[in-house]
């Protein structure tokens, strides 16, 4: 599978940005040189993170409660996905991008909280009271995880939260564009990921709202990795394809080029629907890629998804 990744600020936060003005509109320069090869253009959307947003804007956010808060009070540098018109702002900015480029699909990531400190804002305790009617006298105690009383619930609606925009997105890109193609960048281990980020992706396999999946088992541990893929494909259901990540430069691995080769391989044989390396730099252009095309990658890769 080929395919190249945009990232994108929504033009409500960077309508004159610097970068587009020193290079031009970068989406369109990207889909037009990636279709001239055969290239599908996947616009990369972080969500919910505000790191590298401006300052300015993070601090207005902020100041309008719109931020995430941490279990000991700390702001965080993260949109709360429990306020609407947060979700308003995800949905918004990647309807911008569907509508006004002829890209191939929506790549969400980040698409889950930054952990299990949080949020506990007090917009989080308001809504989710709200929307569970119970009594929470004592925050964030009372739902915090193992030891709150309501801990379950918390966690309940944390996942409800995150994949509350996955299906809006779901339901509004496919009426702009039938044919768009959504995934996202997922955490490895499941359902670990589902009490610790809210991130139920096997969930949103079986819902339909994504086509495919790019769980990040960055590893250099092969055993590892195999244990990894062999859980998320017995779990994924049929037609949602699963391109794991290997992690050639990730945070966790550094991988040769054979080690690369060895965990595509098995990504092949345990039956993945293809794969995905993290991440394009001068460095992999120069090493990995051209080992690939020794024997890995000889063959016209035609996606399943």
């Amino acid at each position: 599978m080929a395919w190249a990744g945009v990232a994108h600020y929504p033009s409500k936060i960077l309508p004159q940005s610097k970068t587009y003005t020193q290079y031009g509109d970068q989406i369109a320069q990207c889909v037009e040189a990636a279709h001239k090869h055969g290239i599908e253009v996947h616009v990369w959307k972080i969500t919910w993170n505000l790191e590298g947003a401006p300052k300015e804007f993070v601090e207005k956010i902020r100041e309008a409660g719109r931020t995430q808060v941490s279990a000991t009070g700390q702001p965080l540098n993260w949109l709360c996905p429990s306020h609407p018109k947060n979700v308003l702002l995800e949905l918004d900015s990647i309807l911008e991008i569907v509508t006004n480029y002829d890209i191939d699909g929506i790549h969400l990531d980040y698409i889950r909280y930054p952990g299990s400190h949080a949020c506990y804002c007090q917009g989080c305790r308001e809504r989710f009271v709200l929307a569970t009617r119970l009594q929470i006298d004592k925050w964030p105690a009372a739902v915090l995880p193992k030891t709150g009383t309501h801990s379950e619930k918390y966690t309940e609606w944390r996942v409800q939260q995150i994949t509350r925009l996955v299906r809006l997105l779901h339901k509004r890109a496919r009426e702009v564009d039938p044919e768009v193609k959504i995934s996202a960048a997922v955490f490895g281990w499941y359902p670990g990921c589902v009490t610790s980020i809210g991130q139920d992706w096997i969930a949103w396999a079986k819902a339909g709202y994504v086509d495919f999946v790019c769980p990040m088992n960055y590893t250099e541990d092969s055993g590892y990795f195999t244990e990894l893929l062999t859980n998320q494909l017995a779990l994924m259901p049929k037609g949602v394809a699963i391109y794991p990540g290997i992690g050639a430069t990730a945070s966790n691995s550094l991988l040769t080029s054979d080690a690369v080769v060895e965990q595509i391989y098995l990504s092949r044989n345990l039956g993945a629907s293809g794969w995905t390396i993290f991440d394009y730099s001068f460095d992999i252009s120069e090493t990995v890629l051209p080992a690939l095309t020794l024997g890995t990658t000889k063959r016209k890769a035609k996606p399943p998804h």
